[in-house]
């Protein structure tokens, strides 16, 4: 009995042991590379604006007060983390940071509607800031045609933005101006991925649309009646569509140097501006909305292990 014993249990440890092992082989050849670090540099060009109304129902103007900020450029950097949970499911943390080193900007009011008797505008410098994103996504290898394959992505996404309007030295009276406007995106993203892929190269192409709530908050250092440090807020939702265009060439087996094209647009709706003030109430507007356009150039050397 005891020796009947001992030959089923040493069969069901050869059993087990096998079958581990051959999960171990299954999940080796499944996920050849685990984790793939991908640093990476470039440079990025952007604009932004928004603007306000006259009162809570968009009129009175329908336009008071447009900030546009143009032509603000700067190197970035940013770090893509990955890790293949199969050969079909990943999961990727993208981190990426842009300083603004050049740019400008156009502060008008109107007395009037759709932007007609402009009483203020002023062109002011813009060479500070930046722009931060980072995003957690889930992507999966859907359909695989030989060399051509289609993942769906889902994800979340955040974005903070920081511009400047700084003194110019055209204008007298913007001495010491050194305002500030930070907003704030956070939501969620879907879209594909196509990816293209070779002995020699790989070309993919990811599309992206994004849910946001948009939030914003001003410093305006120069007007005495504002309150400091949050002079204005707005709240609002927003929109995002975009684009990434990406070419791989391996070095080695681990290693393959890329090169990314990005853009991003954000197009966010109507909402509320609400003004602080040191000695009157808060006083509620419209916020008409807001516009922001990213194209950003990019190169990464890509490890895996």
């Amino acid at each position: 009995m005891q020796i009947a014993l001992r030959i089923s249990l040493i069969k069901q440890f050869l059993a087990c042991s096998t079958l581990i092992l051959f999960c171990k082989v299954v999940s080796a050849q499944d996920t050849p590379h685990r984790w793939s670090v991908k640093p990476y540099i470039g440079l990025q060009q952007s604009k932004f604006d928004w603007s306000i109304a006259g009162n809570a129902a968009g009129a009175n103007p329908n336009v008071l007060s447009e900030l546009i900020w143009k032509n603000l450029k700067g190197p970035g950097f940013g770090l893509d983390i990955k890790y293949n949970i199969t050969r079909r499911l990943s999961v990727k943390a993208t981190n990426q940071y842009s300083n603004i080193t050049k740019g400008e900007a156009e502060d008008t009011d109107y007395a009037d509607d759709n932007r007609q008797n402009a009483f203020y505008f002023d062109l002011l410098n813009a060479n500070k800031g930046y722009l931060y994103d980072a995003a957690l996504q889930l992507n999966y290898q859907l359909l695989k045609f030989g060399q051509f394959n289609i993942n769906p992505i889902v994800g979340l996404s955040y974005n903070q933005q920081k511009f400047y309007l700084l003194e110019s030295a055209n204008n007298p009276d913007s001495k010491g101006l050194n305002s500030t406007y930070q907003a704030r995106y956070k939501g969620f993203d879907f879209g594909a991925e196509f990816i293209f892929i070779t002995n020699k190269f790989s070309l993919g192409a990811t599309i992206l649309a994004g849910f946001y709530n948009y939030s914003a908050k001003a410093n305006w250092n120069l007007i005495p009646d504002f309150a400091k440090p949050v002079s204005f807020t707005h709240k609002a939702n927003s929109f995002s569509l975009s684009g990434d265009i990406n070419l791989a060439v391996p070095v080695s087996k681990s290693l393959r140097l890329e090169v990314d094209y990005k853009i991003n647009n954000i197009n966010t709706y109507s909402g509320v501006d609400k003004a602080y003030f040191n000695s009157r109430a808060t006083e509620e507007t419209q916020f008409n909305g807001a516009n922001f356009r990213k194209n950003a150039v990019l190169l990464g050397l890509n490890l895996s292990f």
